[in-house]
């Protein structure tokens, strides 16, 4: 056999060539980098990027919260006085039991320590848990006070003349005392400043009215306002009444003198008495004091 002749492998190469071109595909082509394994695609035009930037969203203002500006759990040794608050001349004190509560004990009445004087606009919320005495010769009350000799003002956050009496347990707001105006019971009336008083002691389910179990109760207003807000609920949250006071500036402790927390347990004048029960003081499991500070907002 002889050697392969030029044109026989011309004719060979050229086969090759047609081959690959048909393995490759149309519109494709080989690159330098891949060899036949990797096509190059066809190029395509994009727009470029925007280099504006995007308008941002104002930030949503978080919403005002409730600030807690006093609290007592009433922890410490049976016997010891509580550390916020002093009795006041002329009463017997409060002493804690050593098992977290306060005992208010006959003829005892404290104010608290500090004292809040709050700009126009804000919200305040006075709370407390307790039980009231199941007695008809004493009545014991948790309170709000503003001592201004010329304009008192005083929210009962809740009063309890117990279960022997027809009232029961009442709210109550009070403008004028009568021994300041005149002489006799009803000399705020006559003056035409008598107290707003509400009996709350049918709200309340039996077996678990105010002197048979503990509640907490709520008293909230707002400085320079002219409306406040009673409620009670147990500690699953269960509600016994909601009652809010008639419009009246009056009856909500202002701005020009801070104003206290009180909790007393007085006697009944000896005419009023009603033999029975067993426990003549009140318990308080806790006190609060939260406030709502105003925003530029509102």
């Amino acid at each position: 056999m002889g050697s392969r002749t030029p044109w026989r492998a011309a004719v060979l190469v050229g086969a090759l060539l047609l081959l690959a071109t048909a393995c490759i595909g149309p519109g494709t082509w080989p690159t330098t980098e891949s060899g036949l394994r990797r096509a190059v695609q066809p190029r395509t035009t994009t727009a470029p990027p925007s280099t504006a930037p995007p308008t941002a969203a104002p930030p949503t203002p978080a919403p005002p919260t409730w600030e807690t500006v006093f609290v007592d759990h009433f922890d410490g040794p049976a016997g010891a006085s509580p550390d916020q608050w002093h009795h006041m001349p002329g009463w017997n004190a409060a002493a804690l039991n050593g098992a977290g509560k306060l005992e208010v004990g006959h003829v005892a009445q404290i104010r608290s320590t500090p004292g809040w004087t709050l700009p126009a606009g804000t919200r305040v919320r006075v709370s407390a848990s307790l039980v009231m005495p199941d007695t008809g010769s004493n009545y014991a009350a948790f309170w709000v006070q503003h001592p201004n000799g010329v304009d008192p003002r005083e929210l009962d956050v809740i009063e309890s003349y117990g279960p022997l009496k027809p009232t029961g347990a009442q709210l109550g707001s009070h403008i004028c005392y009568d021994e300041m105006v005149g002489v006799g019971a009803d000399a705020c009336e006559v003056s035409g400043m008598p107290p707003e008083l509400w009996p709350v002691g049918q709200a309340f389910a039996d077996g678990a009215k105010p002197w048979h179990s503990f509640w907490e109760y709520h008293a909230e207003f707002t400085v320079g306002g002219d409306q406040v807000h009673y409620e009670a609920r147990d500690g699953s949250g269960n509600q016994a009444y909601i009652v809010d006071s008639t419009p009246d500036p009056r009856r909500v402790p202002g701005n020009a003198l801070p104003f206290h927390l009180r909790l007393s347990n007085k006697d009944v004048e000896p005419q009023y008495v009603v033999a029975g029960g067993a426990r003549h003081s009140m318990l308080v499991d806790w006190v609060t004091v939260q406030v709502l500070y105003p925003t530029a907002a509102s």
